[in-house]
């Protein structure tokens, strides 16, 4: 990891929030209906003691139900945030108040599938009356722009400095803050800012009347691809218009947004927008079916399959992809399991749902196996799906993002472990959301409070997928990765597409190809406090970019129970030269770059060593750096010394790691 890189952008945000701050002061304002709109909705005081009603029987179905309530923060966390919501609501509340309040209680838990629901009222109003951003966003880094837009005068890759008075990095991090992630996928959240069909839209229009108030009108400050400087005004538009915006017509499931397209004559296109197969169920096996006999009758060799927009559905729809892509019997999961399997009567009358009501709060105890520690495991979640005879046997590139989460994760883990076995599939784009390890998920229930008739989303089950290596509170890395620029945003190029068509299948020619995939191992550290020597867990990923020559590593630090830290960093081998960073940053600025002399390289029992000789501070004193990296297909080490001007080396840090993926 390059730490310098990490500093110099956490420097940027804090700036930025700084400047945010300054322009934003005094703007904010509470909750309420538009200027001259509709009496429609309004919010509705509440008393104490329905407050405390509320808040206890949503703690209660938490702690008793949810499948993943301390799956990622020790219960203490949420024992404490719940503290704060209980003094907080000894004040009088409001609804709209209680429903701030449970959606920050609620991010915490971090799980994808946990949200709150606006009251009805207030849900009707907004399905109804103009309350979106009449533009739909892409956010870089801390950076805004223009996706579509309903002015024609405002073009696409326009750069939205501010809106309201508030600027744009305070929107972001200010209303992340809300967003639902699975584990530390936190850089998933400006993701579900720009898109959230859970949530009418997008977390930012959602969130937005919550912090800042319902607008009876949009005034942003642009920036235009040219550096051309505007104020536009705006009225608020419906949210059928919003969605218009972004080509959405009707509602996508499974059935609907399953398209098949020839690219050239041996290759095709499968898209899959999602896995939602219960609204409009259809056969999905029978779906597949048609799209592999398809491509056995053109004689397709290389299949491209894009599930960059799929956030996960129904399991037959997911797992059923499997029995046309693996060449044999695979077990998805090892078990399905659930906090408790009896509901009692007082509080599944809280919860609403789909389907029979029966087999989720009365089931059979013979149906499950109680284990040790108290968690209920389903029969059967352990089957195996067989391959078809259609399955395809040419080269399968799938296009992966931010989006992908839940099922769509779970299937994506699923299929890496297949593709480091076989050689043939392989993984293309960015990281994702979701849980590599499995969702939790399943089942979801909708517990109503009936003072604020808030509905809060509370999963039932918790799924582990059978995947060897893994990196735990992450989703799933790429294998070659094609994340997408600001540069490619506003030339509409296609990075992942134009990646998986132009990316030769065989391992780049660099020393750095040894630790492609997944490791597992540890940073240990001399703190600059205490001289003292610090154990982190870590996991490294490394994937090559696209044909560049160069290899995006992913780090996932465990700093301790609910504190993990990830970073991405840019390395480059040239010649005499171990370059880290000089590539983009996400926000379109050029990222640090670290050029490191190669004045050594020999091979030895571990592998190949590298010594490399730098110059940089420590602890804010001009030194001169040395490594010794090791690399080699089975593990990698890379240990950092530093030494003030005539003196000795002394150590800074060393990472060691070993193969975590099975390749």
């Amino acid at each position: 990891m390059n730490t310098n890189t990490v500093l110099r952008r956490y420097v940027i945000r804090v700036i930025g929030l700084l400047v945010a701050g300054t322009a934003a002061a005094g703007v904010c304002t509470p909750l309420s209906a538009q200027d001259g709109a509709s009496p429609a909705w309004s919010p509705k005081p509440l008393a104490e003691s329905s407050v405390r009603s509320d808040v206890a029987l949503l703690r209660r179905a938490l702690e008793e139900v949810h499948a993943g309530y301390d799956r990622y923060v020790p219960r203490r966390v949420m024992d404490t945030a719940f503290a704060r919501l209980d003094r907080r609501a000894a004040q009088p509340m409001s609804d709209i108040q209680l429903y701030r309040e449970i959606a920050l209680l609620l991010a915490k838990i971090r799980c994808n599938h946990t949200k709150a629901e606006y009251p009805e009222a207030l849900e009707r109003y907004r399905s109804s009356a103009a309350t979106h951003l009449p533009v739909r966003v892409r956010i870089f880094g801390s950076r805004i722009f223009v996706a579509a837009s309903s002015d024609p005068k405002i073009a696409r890759g326009t750069e939205i400095l501010g809106i309201n008075g508030h600027a744009a990095p305070e929107i972001i991090t200010t209303l992340s803050r809300y967003a639902s992630v699975d584990g530390f996928t936190d850089f998933v959240r400006p993701t579900l800012l720009e898109q959230d069909s859970d949530l009418m839209g997008s977390d930012l229009d959602h969130y937005w009347p919550i912090e800042f108030g319902l607008p009876s009108a949009w005034t942003m400050t642009l920036r235009s691809p040219a550096g051309v400087a505007q104020t536009r005004t705006l009225a608020p538009i419906t949210y059928a218009a919003w969605r218009a915006l972004g080509g959405e017509t009707e509602r996508v499931d499974f059935a609907n947004g399953t398209t098949l397209a020839m690219l050239d004559d041996s290759t095709a296109r499968l898209t899959i927008r999602s896995f939602v197969n219960y609204r409009t169920p259809v056969n999905a096996d029978s779906v597949y079916h048609v799209i592999f006999t398809q491509l056995k009758a053109r004689s397709v060799r290389y299949l491209i399959v894009d599930l960059r927009g799929n956030g996960g559905g129904s399991d037959d729809a997911s797992a059923g992809l499997i029995a046309y892509l693996a060449d044999t019997l695979v077990r998805p999961l090892t078990s399905v399991r659930r906090r408790t399997i009896r509901i009692d009567s007082t509080l599944s009358a809280a919860f609403d749902t789909w389907g029979d009501r029966a087999p989720i709060f009365t089931p059979a105890e013979s149906l499950f196996t109680k284990r040790a520690d108290g968690w209920y495991l389903e029969h059967d979640a352990d089957a195996a799906i067989r391959p078809s005879p259609l399955t395809f046997t040419g080269r399968v590139s799938i296009l992966v993002g931010r989006r992908n989460s839940s099922a769509s994760t779970m299937l994506l883990a699923t299929l890496q472990q297949l593709g480091a076995r076989t050689h043939r599939l392989r993984l293309v784009g960015e990281e994702t959301g979701g849980s590599a390890e499995g969702p939790t998920a399943g089942q979801i229930l909708f517990l109503r409070l009936p003072a604020s008739d808030i509905r809060v989303r509370v999963p039932l089950k918790r799924s582990d997928v059978n995947v060897a290596g893994f990196a735990p509170a992450m989703g799933v890395f790429p294998d070659i990765d094609a994340t997408e620029s600001l540069a490619d945003f506003r030339g509409n190029v296609d990075r992942a597409l134009l990646t998986a068509r132009r990316t030769s299948w065989q391992r780049p020619d660099s020393p750095l190809s040894a630790t492609i995939g997944l490791m597992r191992g540890e940073l240990e550290y001399r703190d600059y406090g205490s001289g003292a020597r610090v154990l982190l867990p870590t996991w490294i990923h490394t994937a090559p970019i696209g044909g560049s020559g160069a290899f995006r590593q992913r780090t996932v630090y465990d700093d301790g129970p609910g504190k993990t830290i990830y970073s991405a960093d840019v390395l480059r081998v040239t010649g005499a030269k171990w370059v880290e960073g000089g590539g983009t940053n996400e926000d379109g600025t050029p990222s640090e770059l670290t050029t490191l002399r190669i004045v050594s390289r020999q091979r030895v029992p571990a592998g190949v060593r590298f010594e490399l000789r730098g110059r940089g501070t420590d602890d804010r004193k001009p030194v001169e750096f040395r490594y010794r990296v090791t690399l080699s297909d089975t593990s990698a080490t890379r240990l950092k010394e530093f030494r003030l001007p005539g003196q000795s080396w002394q150590y800074r840090h060393d990472y060691r790691f070993s193969r975590a993926d099975g390749r």
